[in-house]
C-alpha cells in the first residue's frame, strides 16, 4: 500500500512540475511535419519546399500589422526535443511567418522565442542593410514561449542513516 501510495505521489508531482514548462505543440501539429530537414537547405531552395509543412523557431526580430495580415520576422535557431528554440546553438538564417490575423506587437515582442508549424509558402528578398536577403516564408501556427529562468525542477531520492539537526 505505501508503495503504491508513493508512485502515486511522484507521478502527481512529475506531471505538475513538467506542466509548467510552457507551451506544447500539440502532437497532432507535430504529426502533419511533412519535411524535416534543415533550415540552410530550405533557404537556399524555398521553391523546392513549396506546400511542405515544416516547423522552425527563433527569436522574433520585428512584428508588423497590415490591412489584411501580419508578419515576423525571426531569427532562426535550431529546435530542442520539445520544439523549443535552442539559443545555444548558431542561428542559420532569417525567416517571416506569416498570419491573416492582427498579431499583436507586445505578445510578439522583438527578442521573444517563437515556434512556427506551418506550409512553406515562397520566398521573399528583403534588404539588411545594403544586402539583399532571401527569406523562407512560412504560414501557420505560432507558439511564444517565455525565458527560461534557469531553474528546473529537481528531484532527489535517497536512504540514509543518521540525524538530522
Amino acid at each position: 500500500m505505501r508503495t503504491a501510495h508513493l508512485i502515486l505521489s511522484t507521478l502527481m508531482i512529475l506531471t505538475l512540475a513538467l506542466s509548467g514548462c510552457g507551451p506544447r505543440i500539440p502532437r497532432d501539429v507535430v504529426g502533419q511535419v511533412t519535411w524535416d530537414g534543415d533550415f540552410r537547405t530550405l533557404q537556399a531552395n524555398p521553391a523546392e519546399y513549396q506546400n511542405e509543412f515544416v516547423t522552425f523557431g527563433g527569436r522574433i526580430i520585428n512584428t508588423e500589422n497590415f490591412e489584411d495580415h501580419a508578419e515576423i520576422t525571426v531569427l532562426q535557431y535550431p529546435l530542442d526535443h520539445a520544439n523549443r528554440p535552442r539559443m545555444d546553438r548558431e542561428s542559420e538564417g532569417r525567416f517571416i511567418v506569416v498570419s491573416d490575423s492582427f498579431l499583436d506587437p507586445e505578445v510578439y515582442a522583438r527578442g521573444k522565442m517563437l515556434t512556427v508549424a506551418g506550409r512553406v509558402t515562397g520566398s521573399e528578398r528583403r534588404s539588411i542593410g545594403n544586402f539583399q536577403y532571401d527569406h523562407p516564408i512560412i504560414e501557420g501556427e505560432t507558439w511564444v514561449w517565455e525565458p527560461r529562468t534557469g531553474v528546473s525542477p529537481r528531484f532527489g531520492f535517497g536512504v540514509g542513516i543518521g540525524k538530522t539537526f
